[in-house]
């Protein structure tokens, strides 16, 4: 009884049902092969293609958008060229930092 459940099963495919067709090696390679490739080997031209055609080459030549500082003055950047000395020292009173006057 245990050896006859261990069997594979015989089952068939129902002979009402249809037979499918043969596959030929190649409509195998064409639909599993050279289909996908092909259609990758576009996909990566038409990605490649607008670089190609262009005629735009690098431009160095550094940044050339404006200067931000967060927390700036409300005059701008320039403002802080309009500083003196003097004003510097006096801001700084009391408030500690490296000369330990807190």
């Amino acid at each position: 009884m245990l050896a006859a459940s261990a069997a594979p099963a015989a089952a068939d495919t129902p002979t009402a049902w249809e037979q499918p067709p043969e596959v030929s090696v190649l409509g195998f390679l064409l639909v599993l092969v050279i289909l996908p490739v092909g259609l990758a080997l576009v996909i990566a031209l038409l990605s490649v293609l607008p670089s190609l055609a262009g005629d735009k080459d690098y431009e160095g030549g550094g940044w050339r958008g404006d200067a931000e500082w967060f927390g700036a003055p409300t005059k701008g950047v320039g403002a802080a060229d309009s500083v003196t000395p003097e004003q510097l020292e006096a801001s700084s009173k009391g408030s500690g930092g490296t000369s330990a006057s807190w």
